[in-house]
């Protein structure tokens, strides 16, 4: 929904029952991911090196994540 707009996204606040369209998706946000090291490289030409203190893909942040902790 962020990719859609942002009246989009303004409008799931007011009706949550749009929401669940962008649940129910095959498609998710994954590649927004991308869009910062995109911009950067068009910008300067460069790939950027950019390294993370956790994985978002392995919950490796357990204090951010603590219901999911066994």
């Amino acid at each position: 929904m962020v990719a859609a707009g942002q009246s989009v996204w303004e409008s799931v606040f007011f009706d949550v029952d749009q929401f669940a369209s962008y649940t129910a998706s095959p498609c998710d946000g994954e590649s927004l991911l991308y869009v910062p090291n995109q911009a950067y490289e068009l910008a300067t030409g460069k790939s950027w090196d950019r390294s993370t203190r956790y994985c978002f893909e392995t919950f490796s942040n357990r204090d951010g994540w603590p219901h999911l902790q066994a």
